[in-house]
């Protein structure tokens, strides 16, 4: 695949939930999920930090995917049939 339609992490998950590939329980999505938007508060105030060293770009680039995480598990979750 070339770089200019390399698909990130994010796309790939939302791909596999829409198709029904990826399916989790809601107790196990609403705990990601969960832990998933404290790693998006804390690179938030990563960046809000005036001390802050790190690759601003790169960090920006994993908050952008980050919300396409959380619409994946929310999406696998609707999937879900227990056995």
């Amino acid at each position: 695949m070339s770089q200019d339609h390399e698909q990130f992490a994010g796309d790939v998950l939302l791909g596999l939930a829409h198709d029904g590939r990826l399916v989790v329980d809601a107790d196990e999505a609403e705990e990601r999920i969960a832990e998933l938007r404290r790693t998006l508060a804390y690179g938030y105030a990563l960046l809000a930090d005036p001390d802050y060293t790190g690759p601003e770009d790169r960090l920006r680039d994993i908050l952008d995917e980050l919300p396409k995480y959380v619409e994946a598990f929310q999406q696998a979750t609707k999937s879900f049939t227990p056995r």
